[in-house]
């Protein structure tokens, strides 16, 4: 018989992403995510959808991976789900980025670095705070790019030998 339980599509699709076959994976993630909402776990179903919106712009199809995340936030704002409603606007500002809708994607990307600081998700905010400084980079907003960097490297939780290095150079002034 075959196991088509929403847990087994969510499977299924990680093991597709990680052997790099997205748009399997975000194939499965679209069953996953049915399936879940048949079973009516909105919140992993939203899940589902924000797993299928990283598949799909890892696949190339940024306009598609948008989409994947309509809806998702206000499902995790309402379950009051910091962390993965400030994952879901990150998930939406990647999108946007890939569409190269700058301004919108930073817009984006501040929004999920508020979220995800009240989260306390160091971490994952210093991540959101590199990719707001690449766009910033691209675009020439040079004193942006450093409060985004100056940002990222301060919420790390757990950061690497070249980050302390940074954060100490920074605060002895030779940084700025």
């Amino acid at each position: 018989m075959n196991d088509t339980t929403p847990a087994t599509f969510a499977d299924q699709g990680k093991r597709e992403y990680e052997k790099g076959n997205f748009r399997a994976a975000a194939d499965h993630f679209l069953q996953a995510a049915r399936a879940f909402d048949a079973s009516s776990d909105s919140l992993t179903a939203a899940e589902m959808r924000n797993n299928r919106s990283v598949a799909l712009l890892q696949a190339g199809r940024a306009t598609e991976a948008l989409q994947a995340t309509e809806g998702t936030e206000e499902i995790f704002e309402q379950a009051h789900d910091l962390k993965r409603q400030g994952i879901a606007v990150s998930n939406r500002a990647a999108a946007l980025e890939g569409l190269k809708r700058w301004k919108d994607a930073l817009t984006e990307y501040d929004r999920a670095a508020a979220l995800l600081e009240q989260a306390g998700e160091g971490d994952m905010h210093s991540m959101v705070r590199k990719a707001s400084a690449n766009i910033h980079i691209k675009l020439g907003h040079v004193t942006d790019t450093q409060m985004d960097i100056y940002d990222s490297l301060r919420l790390v939780e757990k950061p690497s030998l070249t980050q302390r290095l940074m954060k100490f150079l920074m605060r002895i002034g030779l940084v700025r």
